[in-house]
This record gives C-alpha cells, sequence and structure tokens, in this order.
C-alpha cells in the first residue's frame, strides 16, 4: 500500500518539480517496481489471473494511445496517472507462503535473453519507426490484439504463448538489413505483437500460487535485466548485425534447448506420478504426487485437500459436497481456489496435470 501512495504522490507532483525532476526518476523507479509486484499479487486473487492480466495490459494501453492522440499537457496527464494508481489502495495484500518455484526457475534464463534482444531491437527500431510510422499509436492495436489472443491461448497451452512470442520477435529482427517505410512498421508490429504474446506468458507464470512477491520479484527482474544488459550494444556501430545474427542464434538454440528440457522433465513426471484414475486417492498418494510435481501440500488448507483428494478419485461436485457436508457452490469455490494454486482452470486440467496416462493399447 504504501508503494502505491507512494508512486501516486510522486507521479502528481512530477510536472510541477522541474528543477528535481533528475532527483525524483530514481525515487519513481523505485516505488513504481514495489506497486508492481503488489499489482501482481492482487491480480493472483482472481479466478482467471492471466486474463486479468491481459486486460489489465490492453487497458493500459488503450488508455497510453488516447493519450498519444489527445496529447494533453504533463501538468494534466501525470496528476490524472497518479488519481489512477491510488485504485489500488483499498485491496487487501493477499497472503504469501513460501513454496517451490521450480517450474518458474526454468524459464528465467530464456525469460532474460527474450527480453534483452526484444528491448534493445526495440530501442534501436525506435528512431526509423518515428520517421515512417503510418500514424502514431498504431503499432499498440498488435499489442493489445496480441495480449487478448495470448491470453486465450494461455488457458489452453501456456507454452504455445511463448513459442508465438518468440517467433515474432524473430521475425521482426529479420527486417534489420533496411528499415526503410514498409520494414520500420512491419518490424515495430512484429515486435508489439511479440511482447504482447511474452508478457501474458510471463505474467501468468509469475502470479501462480501464494508465492507472488518471490516469483513475481525473480521474474520481472529478469525481464527488466534483459534490456538492461543490453544497452551497451546500442552504442555499438555493429549493433545490426549482433542483434540479427548473434540474437536469433540465441533465441533458435534456446528454444530448441527449452523444448528437449521440457520434454524430459515431463517424461520423468508423468513416469514418476502414480495415481490412476477411478481410484481412492489416500494423503500418501497424494504426498508423492505433489512433491513429484514440485508443488508443497502447505498451499493447500485442510478443507482445500480433501476436496483435492476427492476431486482426484473421480468424485463428482455433489459426491464431494455430500461426503463432506458442504453445499455444492462452497465445493465449487473450494475447487477454484485449488485450481488458482495449482495454475489450472478446470477439472480436466486438474485430472491431467496429477494423472498417469492410461497405457495406450
Amino acid at each position: 500500500m504504501g508503494a502505491g501512495i507512494a508512486t501516486s504522490l510522486l507521479t502528481i507532483t512530477y510536472p510541477f518539480l522541474p528543477n528535481l525532476e533528475k532527483l525524483l526518476l530514481p525515487f519513481i523507479g523505485f516505488f513504481s517496481a514495489l506497486l508492481i509486484v503488489r499489482i501482481g499479487c492482487l491480480l493472483s486473487l482472481s479466478q482467471k489471473p492471466a486474463t486479468a492480466s491481459a486486460a489489465g495490459l490492453a487497458i493500459g494501453n488503450v488508455l497510453l494511445g488516447i493519450s498519444l492522440l489527445v496529447n494533453p499537457p504533463k501538468e494534466i496527464l501525470f496528476p490524472l496517472l497518479g488519481i489512477l494508481l491510488l485504485a489500488q489502495v483499498p485491496a487487501a495484500f493477499p497472503e504469501q507462503k513460501k513454496e517451490p518455484i521450480k517450474d518458474l526457475i526454468v524459464y528465467l534464463p530464456f525469460i532474460f535473453v527474450f527480453y534483452l534482444l526484444i528491448g534493445t531491437f526495440y530501442v534501436c527500431l525506435m528512431p526509423s519507426y518515428m520517421k515512417f510510422h503510418f500514424f502514431n499509436g498504431s503499432e499498440l492495436l498488435f499489442y493489445i490484439a496480441a495480449v487478448l489472443l495470448s491470453a486465450v491461448i494461455f488457458q489452453r497451452k501456456p507454452d504455445l504463448s511463448l513459442v508465438i512470442g518468440v517467433g515474432m520477435g524473430v521475425f521482426a529482427v529479420s527486417f534489420l538489413h533496411d528499415f526503410n517505410h514498409l520494414t520500420s512498421n512491419l518490424a515495430m508490429y512484429a515486435v508489439q505483437a511479440s511482447a504482447g504474446f511474452m508478457d501474458v506468458f510471463c505474467f501468468g507464470l509469475f502470479i501462480k500460487g501464494k508465492d507472488v512477491v518471490r516469483r513475481f520479484g525473480l521474474g520481472a527482474g529478469c525481464m527488466l535485466a534483459g534490456p538492461t544488459v543490453g544497452l551497451p550494444v546500442l552504442y555499438s556501430g555493429r549493433w545490426p548485425l549482433i542483434l540479427c545474427i548473434g540474437g536469433n542464434i540465441v533465441l533458435g538454440v534456446g528454444l530448441l534447448l527449452f523444448y528437449l528440457v521440457q520434454t524430459i522433465v515431463k517424461e520423468k513426471e508423468k513416469q514418476s506420478i502414480t495415481l490412476k484414475q477411478n481410484t481412492e486417492i489416500d494423503d500418501t498418494q497424494l504426498n508423492k504426487a505433489c512433491q513429484v510435481l514440485g508443488i508443497s501440500k502447505e498451499i493447500f488448507s485442510y478443507r482445500e485437500w480433501e476436496i483435492l483428494k476427492l476431486a482426484l478419485s473421480g468424485k463428482s461436485i455433489r459426491e464431494i459436497a455430500s461426503l463432506l457436508g458442504l453445499s455444492e457452490s462452497s465445493v465449487k469455490t473450494y475447487l477454484q481456489r485449488i485450481y488458482r494454486k495449482l495454475g489450472v482452470s478446470s477439472k480436466k486440467e486438474l485430472m491431467r496435470k496429477f494423472m498417469k496416462a492410461p497405457p495406450q493399447p
């Protein structure tokens, strides 16, 4: 809450203190980083965090596009932004519990490299784009469309958002050989689409479970470290060659290695999980399955754990309600909490996550 109030006040006063601009910027950046983590934690409370994140990103860019078209004086724009930032102040901060985050760690190197390439390329592209763009703010339409599409894709197959984002990034960098009226616009549209797909993927990955502060801090840190490390490249006279050849090789090889590692890991998990469909699941079996998946039992309340066991045993909502003496609506509420903590959105995805695949005939 304190970070949100500080960011709001600094944003409101910023245009009225021209002599202190350089002094205020580091403080605005620091408190803004804390505010972003807080907002990520608040988004984790929604039933579909990735969708909520995508909606927030889309709305933010719509407002950005409007501000570019209207171009209000900064004495009006900054106070308005500061007031809008206060909207999150009344929200209660969600409880945090330390959990295993190895599902996040495997993505961090790849996230770092992606934003190193795309962030640096975006800065290099901007002068040409501003010279040749069709109309100011048109690139935001591609980002918004990519964010909304990625939200739909992420709910069904999260890694597909990552793959499409990388593919669009490689497509954008392919225009480095010549920035003209057409290629500058195509490259910018591809960069925005690439960032849209990856931003939703990253937000969805960061705000799973109950350890969001640590997940979001590490994840967002890698995102921001990429462009920071890439800054020296901007001062090199050979940056087009470095980005076009080096960046694409790293992304391509990285994606291939990532696919191979994920395939091996998933095969081991599939072989290790002993749960079978339509059988009674006890504490020992569920504990073992959670350990294999890197899930801590501590993230669940007693009631959530009992409902998870019954759901994995193949019980319907009505049967679970009857066995535990609860209403069906209460069982549905508990299941939604379980889905959110496990990063799934339906019972079908829950069963797929835990159950050993039946042998093929």
